[in-house]
């Protein structure tokens, strides 16, 4: 477990739960709420605020694709889930590389047969670098194709950013990709209705679990009884958000991420998929911020 503190900011490291941010908080107040999900079997119940997504975000349909002329099988790693969701660096242990009071930089070596196929049948090693200064934190992910063969590759982060009374949520995008009763992209829409945050308003009580495009790399969250805020933002690859709004449930899912959901399976109709095809020793990375301020 790895500390941090810069001013009024504290972030708790835990390289062995995933590399997952486990708290981040302003004072006392927790701005990742720790959410043990028992869905996340590899995490064994282990509360957490924010957990990478790597090598692809968000769902493969029922764990298979093909890629390069040859047909996969993932293992079902979310319990009573039809899908593969989230890749499997939340599921591995992570090395430290280096750590202070300030800086974290944790690496991850996926290296099949040796390291179970069925979680992700290509090679890679992936990087996170947790910087914390007074203002917020930064968080640099990368994942390099160490396979001898192409590889599709996607990263992204998962908060679970708290959610009180009158939370409001600010973030423009042009199309969000509406879900089908299979949990899967259906069709892509102009933003409207209830998918709507471009002008800052309350969640509600709305469940929410899609994929927007076009978001411009830029979010605000804002606690008004607290008088405080946080930004979310970040350049390419994060061209897609997850919005995933549990109701009743005192959180809720921000997600940059690169690709959008079941992406391996429609790199040939999607053009903008976001997944990426990395050759060997090629990397792909990217910065996401999250800036805390008073709104007073």
């Amino acid at each position: 477990m790895q500390e941090m503190t810069a001013g009024d900011l504290s972030v708790t490291i835990d390289e062995a739960t995933g590399g997952a941010i486990e708290r981040f908080t302003h004072g006392a107040f927790e701005l990742f709420r720790p959410v043990a999900d028992f869905r996340l079997e590899a995490e064994h119940g282990r509360a957490v605020g924010a957990y990478p997504l790597i090598p692809y975000a968000n769902r493969v349909a029922r764990g298979r694709f093909s890629f390069g002329g040859e047909d996969f099988q993932l293992g079902l790693n979310f319990a009573g889930h039809p899908h593969s969701l989230h890749g499997n660096a939340w599921m591995r242990v992570w090395s430290v590389v280096s750590a202070t009071s300030t800086r974290v930089h944790l690496a991850l070596d996926h290296r099949p047969p040796a390291d179970p196929p069925a979680q992700w049948p290509f090679a890679y090693r992936a990087e996170m670098i947790f910087a914390l200064d007074a203002g917020g934190l930064t968080v640099d992910m990368s994942i390099r194709n160490d396979d001898a063969r192409p590889s599709p590759a996607g990263i992204g982060l998962h908060p679970y950013i708290a959610r009180e009374h009158a939370t409001l949520l600010h973030f423009d995008a042009d199309t969000v990709w509406r879900n089908g009763i299979d949990d899967l992209p259906l069709a892509r829409e102009a933003v409207a209705h209830h998918w709507d945050f471009s002008c800052a308003r309350s969640i509600g009580d709305t469940r929410i679990d899609e994929c927007y495009a076009g978001w411009g790399g830029s979010a605000h969250v804002i606690w008004p009884s607290r008088e405080l805020s946080l930004s979310v933002s970040s350049g390419p690859p994060f061209d897609h958000l997850q919005l995933y709004t549990p109701p009743g449930h005192s959180y809720f899912g921000l997600e940059p991420v690169s690709n959008m959901p079941d992406a391996v399976n429609r790199m040939d109709e999607v053009s903008d998929n976001g997944l990426r095809v990395l050759a060997p020793g090629e990397t792909l990375s990217g910065r996401i911020r999250f800036d805390v301020e008073p709104t007073r």
